[in-house]
């Protein structure tokens, strides 16, 4: 009797058109493959073709249940004591984790942040620089005025935050005064997310923005008097008018 030979693909459980193949078709095949066939004396060694073995070389399969939920590095709990920013020349003190991490080729504190101290010496500049959609500065001590040609000026005292949109060229800070000799700023960006997806910031999604500590301030305590705060905690989250659906400080990044 004749035999019909059928194969049915499943994917996510709606089931595909069956195939089939005629016997005399499948007969028809089977011998001129067999007048093909050629030993590998002949051939060498089996080879795929050089295009072919390009396109497979990256491919990986794996079981499910094994890579669903894949073993990776932790972000270790560590201190970047505030001592690194209490004294010494005017630099940029990176938080650095790469090594712990596993990440090569970037410097990052998380796979997809750096953060950095910044010190400003009194009376002196630096300039900072980033390939990244987001930048945040919080002032932790002095004051002072940071400035790109882009953005143009803020300025800038303890417990403020400023945060900026992508910035093409670089940014100055000049510290006017500060305790311990010199300005001292916390620096966060999202370089790192944009050398692991290997793309370039592109448009800016938000304006330069100032969040001033006498704002923040007296808006924590209006919600300390109020009866709708959270019973979890008492706190602000810092937003952006241009991310009102996530309410976040940047289509980026997050701040408590």
């Amino acid at each position: 009797s004749a035999c019909t030979y059928s194969a049915r693909i499943r994917a996510y459980r709606a089931p595909l058109p069956v195939f089939r193949c005629h016997p005399q078709t499948m007969a028809t095949a089977i011998h001129r493959a067999q007048d093909d066939v050629v030993s590998k004396d002949d051939i060498g060694s089996a080879q795929l073709p050089t295009e072919e073995q390009r396109w497979t070389a990256g491919a990986r399969i794996y079981e499910y249940g094994a890579a669903a939920n894949p073993d990776m590095k932790s972000v270790p709990v560590l201190i970047h004591p505030p001592a690194l920013h209490e004294s010494g020349e005017t630099r940029v003190i990176p938080f650095d984790l790469s090594a712990c991490l596993d990440v090569e080729g970037r410097a990052c504190t998380s796979p997809n942040l750096m953060a950095s101290f910044v010190r400003v010496r009194v009376g002196e500049k630096i300039e900072t620089s980033a390939r990244a959609t987001s930048q945040a500065f919080y002032v932790i001590r002095g004051t002072g005025v940071s400035e790109s040609a882009e953005h143009g000026k803020v300025h800038w005292s303890s417990g403020d935050m400023f945060v900026l949109p992508v910035t093409r060229g670089t940014v100055l800070h000049k510290c006017i005064e500060a305790e311990m000799d010199g300005a001292a700023l916390y620096w966060i960006h999202d370089e790192p997310l944009m050398d692991y997806l290997g793309v370039e910031p592109g448009a800016k999604k938000f304006e330069p923005t100032l969040y001033m500590r006498e704002e923040l301030l007296k808006r924590v305590e209006e919600i300390s008097h109020s009866k709708d705060h959270s019973n979890n905690r008492l706190g602000v989250l810092l937003g952006n008018a241009a991310c009102d659906q996530t309410k976040t400080l940047t289509h980026v990044l997050w701040s408590l």
